[in-house]
C-alpha cells in the first residue's frame, strides 16, 4: 500500500494546531493553516511534488507576515499585560540549587522555572525575581 504525500501534510498541519492550542502565540496556528493548504494541494495535484512546499511556504509566510499588525495592536489594548512581566519583583523558593555556573529550579507563586543568579543558592532559601527571559527568571536572595 502507497502512502500518499498528502498525509504528511496533513498530519503535519493537525500537529501544528495541536501546539498552538498549547503555546497560544498565533504563529503555530498560521503554519497550521499553511499545512492544510499543502495537504489540500497534494490531494488534489498528487503528481506535483513542488506546488504543496511552495504553497505551505508562501501561505505561511503571507500569513504571518499581514497578521503581525493585528497581533501587535492586540497586544495595545486595555488591560492586556505581557506574560513576561508577571513575574519580575514576586517572591519565590529555591527547589534545586543555583550556582552561578549552573542554572537551578525555583516556585514563583505555583509556577516553577529555571533560575539563575549571581552567587551560589540553597534548596528552601526565599528569592526575589529580578528579571524574565522566556525560559529562565533572574533571581537575586532575599536577605
Amino acid at each position: 500500500m502507497e502512502l500518499a504525500f498528502w498525509w504528511f501534510w496533513l498530519i503535519a498541519g493537525i500537529l501544528l494546531l495541536v501546539a498552538e492550542m498549547v503555546t497560544g502565540t498565533f504563529y503555530l496556528l498560521w503554519l497550521g493553516i499553511s499545512a492544510m493548504v499543502a495537504a489540500s494541494l497534494a490531494y488534489f495535484f498528487p503528481d506535483n511534488y513542488w506546488l504543496p512546499p511552495l504553497a505551505a511556504s508562501i501561505s505561511g509566510f503571507l500569513l504571518i507576515l499581514l497578521t503581525k499588525p493585528l497581533a501587535a495592536r492586540a497586544r495595545q489594548v486595555k488591560g492586556y499585560t505581557d506574560p513576561v512581566l508577571q513575574l519580575t519583583n514576586k517572591q519565590g523558593e529555591v527547589l534545586e540549587p543555583i550556582s552561578s555556573t549552573r542554572l537551578g529550579i525555583v516556585r514563583v507563586g505555583t509556577e516553577v522555572w529555571s533560575a539563575s543568579a549571581q552567587e551560589d543558592l540553597a534548596p528552601g532559601q526565599r528569592v526575589l525575581v529580578i528579571n524574565q527571559s522566556s525560559t529562565v527568571l533572574q533571581v537575586v536572595p532575599i536577605k
